[in-house]
C-alpha cells in the first residue's frame, strides 16, 4: 500500500482516475470501484448501495476519487476515464445549464440524482479535470479492472444480505457470538497465508476494507505451517476492528473457512479432538481465533473463481513478504 503521508508538495499533479459502476438488478444492489494512479503510486477504492441505480454508483465512483484526490494532493489535473455516457456527457455539457437553472432540467423538473451531481460539480471545481469515455468490456485493463471492482463491491452486499434473509437476519457464522446489528459498520477481511524455505518461515497477510477506506495488516514467524499462520492471519484482523462490526472473512483455503465455521463448534464438543480422537492441530490458534471474533457477526467466505475479492491479491503478496522476513 502506498505511504499516504507527504504526498501533498507536488504542485498540480497529473493523475488519471478510471471509474466504474453498476447494478443487477438496475434499480437494485449496486457497487462502483475507482482506481487512481499517480507516478508509481496506485490506490483502489470501491462501495456499495443496497437499493440504488446505475446511473448513480457511476457517479458516486467519480466523486470518491476526486475526493480522495483533493484530501492527499490538493489541486490535480486529472484525467478520468469512465464508460458511462451519463456521467461523461452530465459533466461535461448539461451540468452548467442545470446550476445556471437552479438544478432545473429544461422542462422544470428537479435534475435526478442532484446530491451526488451537486458534490462532483463541487469536486471538478477543485481539481482541473479532462473526461474520456472508454468502451465499456472492450478489454482495456483499467477499466476492466474498476469494473471487477464494483462487481466485488455488489456481490458482497448482496451475499450478506441474502445470509441475513434466509436466516431472518442470523446467518450460519461458526464462530462468533455477536449478533447481527443493522448500525453495525459492514468489514470485508481478505487473508491469505505463506510458508517458505527450511526454517518454515511463514507469514499471513491481511486486508481489511470499509466502504472506501482499506487497512493492510501482516506478520510472520519462524517454526510454524501456512494454517497456523492463516488463524492467526484472521485473528489479528478481526482484533484491529476498534468497535463491533458485522464482518466477511474470505480466504481461499478450506482449513480456515470451514474450520471457523464448522469444523470448531465439533472440536469444542469433544474436547479439542478429531473425529478420530486425535489432539486438534493448532488449537492455541484456534482458541484465540474464538476470542478475537465474540464481539462480532462474522460471516465465514470460501473465495474462489470470479468471487475471489480483489484485495485477495493484495492480501497474497502481504503474506508472501512476510514469510520472507519483510512485514509490514
Amino acid at each position: 500500500m502506498p505511504d499516504l503521508q507527504n504526498l501533498s508538495n507536488s504542485i498540480s499533479p497529473r493523475v488519471e482516475l478510471y471509474t466504474d459502476g453498476g447494478c443487477d438488478p438496475n434499480p437494485g444492489p449496486g457497487g462502483w470501484g475507482a482506481i487512481i494512479r499517480w507516478r508509481d503510486r496506485e490506490w483502489t477504492l470501491a462501495g456499495n448501495d443496497l437499493e440504488t441505480t446505475n446511473n448513480r454508483m457511476e457517479l458516486h465512483a467519480a466523486a470518491a476519487g476526486l475526493a480522495l484526490l483533493e484530501g492527499l494532493l490538493g489541486r490535480c489535473q486529472v484525467n478520468i476515464y469512465t464508460d458511462s455516457q451519463y456521467l461523461r456527457r452530465g459533466i461535461t455539457t448539461w451540468i452548467d445549464k442545470w446550476v445556471s437553472q437552479g438544478w432545473r432540467t429544461s422542462d422544470k423538473s428537479p435534475v435526478k440524482n442532484q446530491d451526488l451531481w451537486r458534490v462532483l460539480y463541487r469536486l471538478t471545481q477543485a481539481h482541473d479535470v479532462t473526461w474520456h469515455w472508454l468502451k465499456g468490456h472492450a478489454g482495456h485493463p483499467l477499466n476492466e479492472r474498476a469494473d471487477r471492482l464494483a462487481t466485488e463491491a455488489r456481490r458482497a452486499l448482496t451475499r450478506l444480505h441474502s445470509s441475513y434473509s434466509e436466516s431472518s437476519g442470523h446467518p450460519s457464522t461458526g464462530i462468533g457470538t455477536g449478533d447481527a446489528d443493522d448500525d453495525r459498520p459492514i468489514v470485508e477481511i481478505c487473508v491469505k497465508a505463506s510458508c517458505q524455505g527450511a526454517e518454515k518461515r511463514g507469514g499471513w497477510g491481511a486486508v481489511l476494507r470499509t466502504g472506501e477506506h482499506t487497512r493492510a495488516l501482516s506478520g510472520g514467524e519462524s517454526d510454524t505451517t501456512a494454517n497456523a499462520m492463516l488463524i492467526q492471519g484472521a485473528a489479528e484482523a478481526l482484533r484491529a476492528l476498534t468497535r463491533p462490526c458485522r464482518v466477511l472473512v474470505y480466504s481461499d483455503a478450506k482449513y480456515l473457512i470451514e474450520g471457523a465455521s464448522s469444523w470448531v463448534k465439533k472440536w469444542q464438543n469433544r474436547g479439542w479432538r478429531t473425529k478420530t480422537g486425535q489432539p486438534v492441530a493448532n488449537r492455541d490458534a484456534w482458541q484465540a481465533l474464538l476470542k478475537a471474533v465474540r464481539p462480532h457477526h462474522v460471516t465465514w467466505l470460501l473465495a474462489h473463481g470470479d468471487d475471489m475479492p480483489a484485495d485477495m491479491d493484495w492480501a497474497s503478496e502481504l503474506a508472501a513478504r512476510a514469510a520472507q522476513g519483510n512485514s509490514g
